[in-house]
């Protein structure tokens, strides 16, 4: 993650562009929250994924 964000194993992908908050992938089941401080990446939140 820290080498290349948009990695697409993460999926990752602006969530909220007001707070600057971002959501990414741990696996299919698995997401999670967070925002980029300087060269910090701060998680949020840790949520298992809506059933589809």
């Amino acid at each position: 993650m820290l080498e290349n964000l948009h990695h697409p194993s993460l999926r990752a992908k602006k969530y909220n562009e007001a707070t600057d908050r971002w959501q990414a992938g741990v696996n299919r089941s698995w997401r999670f929250y967070f925002t980029i401080e300087d060269d910090t990446y701060v998680i949020l939140d840790i949520i298992p994924h809506p059933k589809r």
